[in-house]
């Protein structure tokens, strides 16, 4: 598997910067600030590139991820809670986003047959219509953006991806 470590131009300013900070601490560990940043500048270009196609359509990076959770069975229905772990917004801003998207027509919030308490949320016919539209939009977009790698390359980064994110949640668990 061929390797380019190039950085990108509209990255040197942030490599340069994070090289001068870790110069003035005591046990420097550039790479990992570098790999930080890089994550980092990889999710906000590829949210604010969805943002430009959801924005059309009155949504945003967070609803359609919504959306997209209660996309995958038609009648299924999820309760805010399971909304908020699968989406790993907030309850409150999981809140905010179904309000929105009911009053969109797009989500349908109906009592817990079993347990009036509880809402269950599910995809509204309207919903289900704007993500026929958009998926393909977004798979092209994804394809285009991981295009630059092999199939191999695809596998290596989503092991490793998937194994700092077990030890991100593992850290996590420690906190509590």
């Amino acid at each position: 598997m061929e390797q380019q470590n190039l950085t990108p131009p509209r990255f040197v300013p942030v490599e340069k910067r994070i090289a001068q900070v870790c110069t003035r601490l005591p046990e420097p560990e550039f790479r990992n600030v570098v790999l930080k940043h890089l994550v980092k500048h990889i999710n906000d270009l590829m949210v604010t590139d969805a943002n430009h196609i959801f924005r059309k359509n009155g949504l945003n990076h967070v609803s359609f991820s919504a959306l997209l959770m209660l996309y995958r069975a038609e009648l299924e229905t999820i309760n805010p809670s399971g909304l908020s772990e699968v989406t790993g917004e907030s309850r409150a801003n999981v809140t905010r986003i179904c309000d929105d998207l009911v009053a969109k027509g797009l989500l349908i919030r109906d009592p817990n047959p079993e347990d009036r308490r509880r809402i269950d949320l599910r995809l509204a016919p309207a919903g289900a219509e704007l993500m026929e539209a958009l998926l393909p939009h977004m798979r092209d977009r994804l394809c285009k953006a991981f295009a630059c790698f092999s199939d191999e390359e695809k596998v290596l980064l989503e092991g490793l991806l998937k194994r700092l994110l077990s030890e991100l949640y593992k850290m996590d668990e420690q906190v509590d």
